[in-house]
C-alpha cells in the first residue's frame, strides 16, 4: 500500500529514530507490513532462539484511506501519520521467554507473589494476616498461607513454586515482634523486624536484581 515516496519517507524516519536513540539495528528487506515499514524488536531466549516481540510501524497510507484529518495551527486540514505499536508483541510469547529465561525463578521485582507468610500453627494465624496486610500496604505482593498443614509441607510447596521469600511465624516471632525469613534457595536469612525486611525488599526491587 502507498507510494514508493511514502515508503522511502517512512523508512528514512525509522532509520533516523533508531540512530538518534543509539540502538543497534539491521535492515531486513521485505519484512515490512503491507501498509508500511516497521521497527521490530527481537529477543534471544536462553537457548539461543530469536523471537520477534515488540514492533512499531509507521503508516502514511491508512489515515489517508480512512479519511482521517486534523486541524493544524494554521487552520489547514492535514492527514496525520499513524503509529501501530505493540510494546511486547504477543504477551504469551513474551511471558514464555521470561519464564524459560529465569527457569521459573523470576526476580523479586517481577514475581507475581513476592513474599508468602507461613504460620506454624493456628495460633499464629492472626499475626500472619497482620504481616500480610502491612506488606501489602507497603506495596509488596504478599500472600498468607494459613492452611492447617505441617510447616515443612508448606515450606516445600512454596519453594517449588520459586516464590522469592518466605516468612515463617511461630510463637517466638510473635513474642519478639519479628519475622523469620527464608529465600527461595532455602537459605535462612535470620530474624528481623518487619520494617527492616520491607526496606531490604524495596532495595532489591529498586536495584532490579
Amino acid at each position: 500500500m502507498g507510494t514508493e515516496a511514502q515508503w522511502d519517507k517512512s523508512e528514512s524516519a525509522l532509520k533516523a529514530a533508531l540512530s538518534e536513540a543509539k540502538l543497534e539495528w539491521q535492515l531486513q528487506p521485505g519484512e515490512g507490513a503491507f501498509y508500511g515499514p516497521k521497527i521490530e524488536f527481537s529477543l534471544k531466549d536462553c537457548i539461543g532462539r530469536v523471537w520477534q516481540c515488540g514492533t512499531l510501524q509507521l503508516d502514511f497510507s491508512m489515515p489517508d484511506r480512512l479519511g482521517v484529518e486534523y486541524v493544524a495551527e494554521d487552520n489547514s486540514r492535514q492527514i496525520p501519520v499513524m503509529l501501530h505499536r505493540a510494546i511486547l508483541g504477543s504477551l504469551e510469547r513474551f511471558i514464555g521467554i521470561l519464564i524459560e529465561n529465569y527457569a521459573g525463578a523470576l526476580p523479586l521485582w517481577l514475581s507475581p507473589i513476592q513474599v508468602v507468610i507461613l504460620n506454624i500453627s493456628r495460633g499464629q494465624a492472626e499475626y500472619a494476616q497482620k504481616i500480610e496486610s502491612q506488606l501489602r500496604e507497603s506495596g509488596i505482593r504478599a500472600s498468607a498461607d494459613l492452611r492447617n498443614e505441617k510447616i515443612t509441607y508448606k515450606i516445600r510447596e512454596h519453594s517449588l513454586q520459586k516464590i522469592p521469600y518466605q516468612i515463617i511465624v511461630g510463637d517466638e516471632e510473635i513474642k519478639t515482634n519479628e519475622v523469620a525469613v527464608r529465600n527461595r534457595a532455602g537459605e535462612d536469612q535470620g530474624k528481623m523486624s518487619l520494617q527492616a525486611f520491607i526496606e531490604r525488599l524495596n532495595s532489591e526491587i529498586i536495584s532490579k536484581n
